[in-house]
């Protein structure tokens, strides 16, 4: 199972995840302007799904013979189904932080527990939608 690790698809997997991850974060920062952190990180998973979708069909997945409404559905349920690790681990990361002393303006220590969640499901979301969402029928 680690071989899959080794590989250009998996490197194309992590410049499209970082790619995602940082267009989701930067969304949360927007909606944190008029939205408690909670709400904004759940919210801003959203514009994380669908940009991840899209670039992993089209740079990481592009051979899957499985229809795209079929990869959609997958993906979203996969991504649904990981929003609870991420957000909890978000939520964790900024308590952990706060409880280390580290005194930084409460933006940063948002963004700092946000991109460290958004890392937590890494490894294995590309197993399952290598296999899953984008395998073949």
């Amino acid at each position: 199972m680690i071989k899959h690790f080794f590989t250009t698809q998996f490197l194309r997997f992590l410049i499209v995840g970082i790619t995602a991850a940082a267009l989701h974060w930067l969304a949360r920062y927007w909606l944190n302007i008029w939205l408690s952190f909670p709400i904004a990180v759940a919210l801003a998973y959203s514009v994380g799904i669908t940009i991840a979708f899209e670039l992993n069909r089209r740079f990481v997945f592009p051979i899957s013979t499985r229809p795209i409404i079929k990869q959609a559905r997958d993906f979203i349920l996969i991504n649904a189904a990981f929003f609870p690790i991420v957000w909890l681990a978000a939520m964790g990361f900024k308590s952990l932080l706060h409880n280390f002393g580290i005194n930084l303006y409460v933006a940063y220590i948002d963004g700092i527990a946000h991109a460290l969640a958004l890392a937590v499901p890494m490894f294995i979301t590309f197993l399952i939608y290598k296999f899953i969402a984008f395998g073949n029928q």
